[in-house]
């Protein structure tokens, strides 16, 4: 899975990736033939055109190259920012022009399009997935220029209190994902099932049993060789010691599959949640349907769900403004609607001339709102959603429930709790 600006020596880099590929991992070939039947007629909102002077807002994209392929960013920005200018007032009223930059992946090219967007006088900067991200950042956080971006690991750029907004939580989906599925179900207990590489385990070994006790649970990690074909014994220890408490899975579909198959052994009745990278179509055949139906998973957009209002618009915008061809299944198409919609949305308060610290502080000051792509769940800019990640603008999630066949049935919200004044 290549790298999408989000650091590999980290679990929630790991976790992170994993929300951002849930689409690719679990889309309904239903779901993309209902975007073709999807009516732009009431969904795209009421008509709020855009009437100021231009902003111009700088858009940084890896696009299509030997590492990565962001190709879909481009289509989708363009469809998303005609919508935006058409229907949700621009950015505070003023219609958004973007500044593209492309860095093929390269953090030399990353750093020269940050310098393009400082030399461009872009009032903010907008960023889907990328693999450079810091390259990017760096500058752009030294020249004050405000950066939105659809999820960010790395330590520098999730602490920033003033002008970095991030519109998803790496944390909340190994830690308050699980949290939050162990209160509605009055478990005690969340037991950690994870493939035994640093990556996956150091969260869990060092800051993880602090944090989950912080919400009233004990914590337990369950770390196991990658390649252990029979987890049967491991799996005993965990219906032994959880028998009706919460297990979160972390690993790839082979590492899952064995796991899975281990506590049917053992007779493990407990919850079973995971990441979306356990779900394959080798999943789906290797581990029965009766053991599959009711497991969650983490996502942060309904991608498979073509009812979901949210969607509903997405599929809209980009049938009405010219981008009906991208494949609507795709994560990276929905990151950077998402991120663009988040922004106009976060913006809407903007008053005076527009510069950088205007967009921040308007972003700062923004309510509790919906973010657009995201399912029913809400976001606010202003350092308090996440306080060890002041940059973080959400903890919400959604938690997709399967059937027997593998597949999301549906989504509910969690830790979508209001976030303060």
């Amino acid at each position: 899975m290549p790298g999408r600006g989000f650091r590999r020596t980290t679990i929630v880099g790991v976790a992170l990736s994993a929300a951002l590929f849930v689409g690719s991992v679990l889309t309904s070939t239903n779901a993309v033939a209902a975007t073709k039947t999807a009516s732009s007629n009431g969904v795209l909102g009421t008509k709020n055109p855009a009437k100021g002077a231009p902003v111009k807002v700088g858009f940084v994209t890896d696009d299509a190259n030997s590492k990565t392929d962001n190709s879909i960013e481009t289509p989708v920005a363009n469809a998303t920012i005609k919508w935006l200018n058409d229907y949700m007032g621009g950015a505070g009223g003023h219609p958004i022009t973007l500044d593209r930059c492309v860095d093929l992946a390269e953090p030399g090219k990353g750093t020269d399009c940050a310098n393009q967007m400082i030399a461009d006088k872009v009032a903010a900067v907008v960023i889907g997935s990328n693999a450079v991200l810091e390259n990017v950042w760096t500058p752009l956080k030294a020249a004050g220029i405000p950066v939105f971006l659809y999820g960010a690991s790395n330590a520098s750029v999730v602490a920033d209190p003033s002008t970095t907004f991030i519109f998803s939580n790496g944390p909340a989906l190994i830690q308050g994902f699980p949290a939050a599925v162990a209160k509605k179900a009055k478990a005690k207990k969340v037991s950690v099932v994870a493939i035994d590489v640093p990556a996956a385990t150091s969260y869990f070994k060092n800051q993880g049993p602090a944090d989950f006790k912080a919400k009233g649970l004990d914590m337990e990690l369950i770390p196991i060789a990658a390649g252990t074909a029979d987890m049967t014994a491991q799996m005993q220890k965990l219906a032994s010691g959880n028998p009706d408490g919460v297990v979160f899975v972390i690993g790839n579909d082979a590492f899952c599959i064995a796991a899975f198959n281990g506590m049917r052994t053992a007779g493990f009745k407990g919850h079973v949640t995971s990441i979306p990278q356990c779900l394959s179509d080798a999943t789906r055949t290797a581990v029965p349907g009766d053991f599959l139906k009711g497991m969650q998973i983490a996502a942060t957009s309904p991608l498979d769900d073509p009812k979901d209002p949210s969607m509903k618009q997405y599929y809209a915008v980009l049938d009405k403004y010219g981008a009906s061809d991208v494949d609507k299944s795709s994560i990276g198409g929905i990151a950077m609607y998402e991120v663009l919609a988040g922004f106009s949305t976060a913006v809407q308060g903007l008053k005076g001339a527009v510069t950088p610290a205007s967009i921040a502080a308007a972003a700062k000051a923004m309510p509790w709102s919906l973010l657009p792509g995201a399912g029913g769940t809400h976001f606010r800019c202003n350092n308090k959603a996440d306080p060890a990640q002041p940059a973080v603008c959400t903890n919400a999630l959604l938690a997709g429930t399967l059937d027997a066949q593998g597949k999301v049935t549906s989504y509910t919200p969690v830790g979508d709790d209001k976030i303060a004044d």
